[in-house]
C-alpha cells in the first residue's frame, strides 16, 4: 500500500526582508569605515609628503657643506650651457629657469621624485616651461614664449614641483637693478650662519595644490609659476619688497599699514585662494602666504583649511596652518636675502 508523504518546501535562500536587513547593514557599516579610511588616506599622503620634504632638507644640508655654507636662489636665468653668474643673467632668459631643486637632484643629493607630493595631481606643480614630454604640461598651460605644445625649452628644474623656498633664504634672480628695474633693494644670496633661530626657521613649505592659482592666465592659456619662492613679508614703505630705500626699516609680518592688527594676515579663504590666480606676484595685490598649501588633515578652520608641511632650516619637518606660521613668527626675524635694513619689526606675535 502507498503512502502519501506530505511534502515539505526547504528554502536555502534569504526573504526579502533578510537581504534588506542585510543591505542596510553593509551601508550602515560603509557610512561609518568610509571617512575613517579616507582620514587614514589623508593621513597618510601628509606622511609621505613629509618625508619627502625632509629629503629635500638632508639634501640641502649637502650642498650647504659643497657651497661655503651658501644657499642657492630660489632661480635664476641660466645661459646657453646651462650656468649662470650672478651679475650677468639675460633678462630674456631665453634658455628658460634654474631652479633651485636642480641644485640639489642634479648632484644625485635627491631623487627628483622627492620633490612632489602625492595629494597634488601628477605630484606637484609643472615647470614654467615642460619641455618635449607631453606628460610633463599641465592642462591649458603655456610656455614662456606662448607655446601650447611640446618644444624643445626646459627648465633644468623637478618635473613636477610641490615645495616652494622662503624667499627670504632662497631668494630670486634680482641681484642687481637690471634684473629688478626701477628696484632700490636687490636680492643678496644667504649664508647659514646668518640664521640665528634655525629650528625656528622655515626654510621651504608646500605649494597651495591648484598650480593654475600660482600662475599667470595669458589669454590662450596659463603661464606656471612653479620656479617662485614665497614671501611672507610686507613692508610698510612699498608695494613690493624691492621698492623701499635701503635705509629705511618697516618689513613685517602682514600687509602693509596692518602691521599693528594683523588678524589674518591677508589669508583668503581656502575656496578664493584656489581660485584665484598670479598668487606670486605683486601685481596681484595678493598675499603670498595664500600660496602655501592647505590640504593635510588639522588645522579644524572651516574658513581657511587644513595644514602643510613646513621644512626648517635644521632639516626637521612640521606640519601646521600657513596662519600658525605666520602669527607663530617662523619665517624668519629678517628678510635675509634683501639688501638694507631688513629685520622685521614686529616679531612680538599678537596676544
Amino acid at each position: 500500500m502507498l503512502q502519501h508523504k506530505a511534502s515539505q518546501t526547504a528554502s536555502n535562500g534569504f526573504t526579502l526582508v533578510e537581504l534588506l536587513v542585510v543591505v542596510s547593514i553593509i551601508a550602515l557599516l560603509i557610512s561609518i569605515l568610509l571617512p575613517s579610511l579616507k582620514g587614514a588616506r589623508d593621513q597618510a599622503k601628509a606622511t609621505t609628503c613629509a618625508a619627502n620634504l625632509r629629503q629635500v632638507g638632508q639634501a640641502m644640508s649637502l650642498y650647504l657643506a659643497e657651497n661655503n655654507g651658501v644657499y642657492p636662489p630660489s632661480y635664476v636665468y641660466p645661459d646657453e650651457n646651462g650656468g649662470w653668474d650672478m651679475e650677468s643673467q639675460d633678462v630674456t632668459h631665453p634658455w628658460g629657469y634654474l631652479h633651485w631643486s636642480h641644485f640639489l637632484y642634479s648632484g644625485g643629493k635627491v631623487g627628483e621624485e622627492a620633490f612632489q607630493c602625492p595629494n597634488f595631481e601628477k605630484g606637484g606643480a609643472p615647470r614654467t616651461n615642460p619641455g618635449l614630454d607631453p606628460d610633463d604640461w599641465g592642462d591649458g598651460q603655456v610656455d614662456q614664449n606662448g607655446q601650447k605644445s611640446p618644444n624643445e625649452l626646459k627648465d633644468k628644474q623637478a618635473r613636477r614641483m610641490a615645495y616652494a623656498t622662503n624667499a627670504a633664504i632662497s631668494p630670486r634672480n634680482k641681484f642687481t637693478t637690471e634684473l629688478a628695474p626701477g628696484a632700490n633693494r636687490v636680492n643678496v644670496l644667504v649664508q647659514e650662519a646668518m640664521i640665528r633661530r634655525a629650528g625656528d626657521t622655515i626654510l621651504a613649505t608646500e605649494y597651495l595644490d591648484n598650480w593654475k592659482a600660482l600662475g599667470i592666465n595669458e589669454g590662450n592659456g596659463t603661464l606656471s609659476k612653479s620656479h617662485r619662492p614665497i614671501n611672507p613679508f610686507g613692508h610698510l614703505g612699498g608695494a613690493n619688497e624691492y621698492v623701499p630705500r635701503e635705509d629705511t626699516p618697516g618689513f613685517i609680518y602682514g600687509l602693509r599699514g596692518n602691521a599693528r592688527t594683523p588678524q589674518e594676515y591677508g589669508l583668503l579663504p581656502m575656496s578664493a585662494a584656489k581660485g584665484t590666480e598670479n598668487i606670486l606676484d605683486y601685481t596681484s595685490g595678493i598675499a603670498q602666504i595664500n600660496a602655501v598649501g592647505r590640504d593635510h588633515p588639522g588645522g579644524n578652520d572651516k574658513k581657511f583649511g587644513g595644514t602643510a608641511n613646513f621644512l626648517f632650516c635644521d632639516t626637521h619637518v612640521e606640519r601646521m596652518t600657513p596662519l600658525q606660521s605666520v602669527k607663530q613668527r617662523k619665517w624668519g626675524d629678517r628678510y635675509f636675502a634683501l639688501s638694507g635694513k631688513n629685520e622685521i619689526i614686529n616679531m612680538d606675535a599678537p596676544q
